[in-house]
């Protein structure tokens, strides 16, 4: 009875190693990610201290008082030399420090987690709709093949998924908001509401940029989980079940969909990963201040320490999504058994 014991603390031994290494690869990752951010940023054209004053008053002060402006230019962390401000910025990111707005004159980790959440609203919910839809819609579209579902399903997602998520939005935007004037131009709330009142006007606002998240990311969802099962369906082992007489639901259910759903399971993360950065251009078109929005306009400002937070935010969600899919995979699939 011992050797039973043995092996499975062998094979758990085995994925802890594998887990901690993907961890330590993954530190790497987002340590050459905040090094890279870093210096994009700093080497974009254009002197920020001129969108912090503005033209006239930057060359003023740069030519009446220039000391001033080193003063300035010290309070915002744009003095010294790339490599000094590089420094600073890792010690400053270990505090959890990412200094102030040039623009909004702001904590920069209070405006981003602010807009953080009014993303979350709108990700989160989108997420776990297209997850039950695609997965719901391609399970069915893919064990009964060239069926009724199929044949409306496949073209139809496969169009969608070939238009940009704006071009829907705007879509969505003419049709709905301009001509049959049923849901919101622009905006999240309508302003002067409180309690039920308020969070219903919200639910009103995000009803098209949620349809949209969902319905780019169900098309997607639905063309994976119909060739996974396609794909496990046409194995020898899922035949010869078929061929045996076992029941076709035992058959899908126990052995096609625990098959299927791994790979699913990595799309699911890496949208997870996503989630900070993919609805840029929903939030832009629909007016919705989250994260997307103070990414656009901190770019268009050269607003140095939000763009290296927005940076940097992103990466992480990334990377903890890689982590998470890895971890799910070795759990949940016995045969990795090496890394």
């Amino acid at each position: 009875m011992l050797f039973p014991f043995r092996g499975f603390e062998r094979d758990l031994s085995m994925k802890r190693k594998i887990i901690l290494n993907r961890l330590l690869i993954s530190l790497g990752t987002i340590f050459l990610i905040v090094t890279i951010s870093f210096i994009l940023v700093n080497l974009m054209p254009g002197d920020p201290l001129v969108n912090i004053m503005g033209d006239d008053q930057y060359y003023r002060v740069k030519y009446s008082d220039p000391e001033l402006l080193e003063e300035i230019a010290k309070k915002y962390g744009l003095d010294g030399s790339l490599g000094e401000r590089y420094v600073k910025y890792l010690g400053n990111i270990l505090r959890l420090d990412f200094g102030f707005s040039f623009t909004r004159n702001r904590s920069v980790l209070d405006i981003v987690l602010y807009r953080l959440r009014w993303t979350l609203v709108l990700a989160v919910p989108a997420t776990i709709l297209s997850a039950l839809f695609g997965a719901l819609l391609g399970i069915r579209a893919g064990w009964y093949q060239n069926g009724l579902l199929d044949r409306i399903m496949t073209p139809l997602t496969l169009v969608l998924n070939t238009i940009p998520t704006n071009c829907t939005a705007i879509l969505f935007l003419t049709l709905f908001s301009y001509k049959l004037r049923l849901f919101p131009i622009s905006g999240m709330a309508s302003g002067g509401l409180t309690g039920g009142a308020y969070i219903r006007d919200v639910m009103w606002h995000m009803c098209l940029p949620l349809s949209v998240m969902v319905l780019s990311r169900t098309c997607s969802n639905f063309i994976h989980m119909k060739s996974y099962v396609i794909q496990v369906k046409g194995e020898e082992y899922i035949l010869t079940a078929v061929a045996k007489g076992v029941p076709k639901t035992k058959v899908l259910f126990r052995h096609v969909l625990k098959n299927a759903l791994l790979p699913y399971v990595t799309i699911l993360c890496m949208q997870f990963g996503h989630i900070v950065s993919g609805s840029v251009m929903i939030e832009v078109v629909f007016s919705w201040v989250g994260m997307g929005n103070v990414m656009n306009t901190a770019i268009s400002a050269s607003d140095f320490p939000i763009m290296q937070m927005c940076f940097l935010l992103t990466a992480v969600c990334m990377v903890v999504s890689s982590i998470l899919a890895d971890v799910l995979y070795v759990l949940l699939d016995p045969r990795i058994k090496e890394v």
